[in-house]
């Protein structure tokens, strides 16, 4: 499957860009990323990027049409969001901690130490992976760039109450571009 093809055929059938995400992107990729500046960001956070991933930036495009909102260019769109990227990605199960407050507080100032520590437990900076793109309503998919996981993407569902958790089906990143490519 061509790529640049299947974007074109996707533009044909939907001239008014009305899926989901496509005004934003209007299935046009940005120009592909330069080999040298892939080296330098592998450098510079030391790892390696899943050879699917590296291949579509560098060959397609660095970031623009895809699902939902498109993907992201490389190093964009996930500032404060990311721990160590060299570190390994800490699960490979789906992962969620309990949000259902309990019945009662005791007092206003117990409610909102309870919530501060259910932000502090999970809002946390995710370590091994980065945000390739937005759903919307602070929803993202994250690629896994090191550890277990490496080269898959997960969903990250926190917004909603829903945690983290492994795009099912879907074992590499272009598996999960190829996904959206082939939606009708």
């Amino acid at each position: 499957m061509d790529i640049h093809t299947e974007l074109a055929r996707l533009a044909r059938l939907d001239p008014e860009c009305r899926r989901f995400g496509a005004s934003t992107h209007r299935y046009q990729l940005n120009p592909p990323l330069s080999l040298e500046r892939l080296a330098a960001f592998q450098a510079r956070h030391d790892i390696r990027l899943p050879e699917d991933y590296a291949a579509f930036l560098t060959r397609a495009g660095n970031g623009g049409a895809g699902p939902f909102y498109g993907i992201y260019p490389l190093g964009e769109g996930w500032e404060g969001l990311t721990g160590t990227l060299a570190a390994p990605f800490p699960f490979t199960q789906p992962w969620n901690i309990p949000t259902d407050p309990p019945e009662h507080f005791a007092s206003d100032e117990e409610e909102e130490r309870w919530n501060h520590e259910l932000d502090a437990a999970y809002w946390f900076a995710l370590d091994g992976a980065f945000p390739i793109c937005h759903h919307g309503c602070a929803l993202r998919t994250w690629l896994v760039v090191s550890g277990p996981e490496r080269g898959r993407v997960w969903y990250d569902a926190r917004a909603e109450g829903g945690g983290l958790r492994p795009h099912q089906d879907v074992p590499s990143f272009l598996d999960w571009y190829r996904g959206w490519l082939e939606e009708r």
